[in-house]
C-alpha cells in the first residue's frame, strides 16, 4: 500500500513539474459563437472529450500539445458550428501528405495541423479538416527556416494562395520545422507573415500594426538551437484582441477569466515547455 501511495505521489509530482515547465501564450477576441475547450488530456481522453463536444455541434478549430512520449498531453479550441471536424493521426509526413491529398478530393479542407518529433527525423502529424462545400484549393508545405517561410509566402501569394496559419515544432537538437497553411482566394487577401529575433523588435512590430488595423490570427513562440523567434501571422481587422504571453498555467488560467468578463475570448494558444 505503502509503494502505491508513493507511486501516485512521484506521478503527480511529475504531472505538477510538467505544468508548471509549461509557457502559454493565447490570442483572445470577440467571438459571436460559442466556444469550448479541452485542457491538458492524454490522447485518449482528448478524443473522447473531442467525440462529445462533436455531439453537441462543436468542431475542433486548433490543437496544440506538448510533453513527451506517455506523458504528452494535448490542448484544443472547438467552435459552435453547423459543420463536423474530421481528426487525423499520422505517423510520418509521407501519410500526412498522403492524407491531405486524399481529403481535399474528397472535398474537404485542412484548417489546422499539429505536429511533434519523436526523432531528429521521424514525427508524427496531426490534421483537422472540415467539409468545404466550396472546394477550396489549399497548400501544405514542409520548410526548415524562417527565410524559406518568407520565400514561400511571396510565392504563393503571387499564385493567390494566402497563409492562414503556421505549425512550428522542434527536433530534439532543436532544429524546428516549418508547416504553413495556405488557401486559394481570387481576391487578394492581405496576410502576412512576420518573424522577429528580438523580443522589443517583435512588440513594437506588433503594436504597430495594431495601430494599422491589422490583427494577429497566429503566433508561434519558440526557442531553436540557432535563435529564438518570434512568429506572427496577421491580416487585417478592426475588432479588440489581446496577447497574452509567457505565463505559466496558474497565470495564463487567472488572466482567462478577467479577459471573458471583457467579453474577449480565446481563440488561439501556443503551448511550449
Amino acid at each position: 500500500m505503502r509503494n502505491y501511495v508513493i507511486l501516485l505521489f512521484s506521478l503527480a509530482l511529475v504531472l505538477a513539474l510538467q505544468l508548471e515547465a509549461q509557457t502559454l501564450n493565447g490570442i483572445f477576441r470577440p467571438s459571436d459563437a460559442k466556444l469550448a475547450y479541452i485542457e491538458n488530456a492524454n490522447w485518449p481522453d482528448f478524443l473522447q472529450q473531442h467525440q462529445a463536444l462533436s455531439k453537441q455541434g462543436f468542431r475542433l478549430t486548433q490543437l496544440e500539445s506538448a510533453g513527451r512520449g506517455q506523458d504528452r498531453r494535448y490542448w484544443g479550441i472547438l467552435l459552435e458550428s453547423v459543420y463536423t471536424d474530421t481528426l487525423l493521426k499520422v505517423n510520418s509526413w509521407a501519410e500526412m501528405v498522403k492524407a491531405k491529398r486524399a481529403l481535399a478530393k474528397a472535398g474537404f479542407l485542412l484548417t489546422t495541423v499539429q505536429a511533434y518529433a519523436i526523432s531528429e527525423s521521424d514525427a508524427h502529424y496531426i490534421g483537422v479538416w472540415r467539409k468545404d462545400d466550396d472546394a477550396t484549393p489549399h497548400k501544405l508545405w514542409k520548410l526548415d527556416s524562417p527565410e524559406s517561410l518568407q520565400a514561400k509566402t511571396e510565392e504563393m501569394a503571387a499564385h493567390k494562395y494566402y497563409v492562414q496559419s503556421i505549425e512550428v515544432f522542434l527536433s530534439p537538437s532543436g532544429t524546428a520545422t516549418y508547416l504553413p497553411i495556405y488557401y486559394f482566394s481570387p481576391i487578394p487577401v492581405r496576410n502576412y507573415v512576420a518573424v522577429h529575433t528580438d523580443e522589443e523588435a517583435f512588440l513594437r512590430d506588433h503594436w504597430q500594426r495594431t495601430q494599422s488595423q491589422v490583427r494577429l490570427i497566429d503566433y508561434e513562440h519558440f526557442t531553436a538551437k540557432e535563435n529564438t523567434y518570434y512568429l506572427g501571422i496577421y491580416q487585417p481587422g478592426q475588432y479588440p484582441q489581446q496577447l497574452l504571453r509567457r505565463l505559466d498555467a496558474a497565470s495564463f488560467n487567472a488572466k482567462w477569466e478577467q479577459l471573458e468578463r471583457e467579453n474577449l475570448h480565446l481563440v488561439g494558444w501556443e503551448i511550449r515547455e
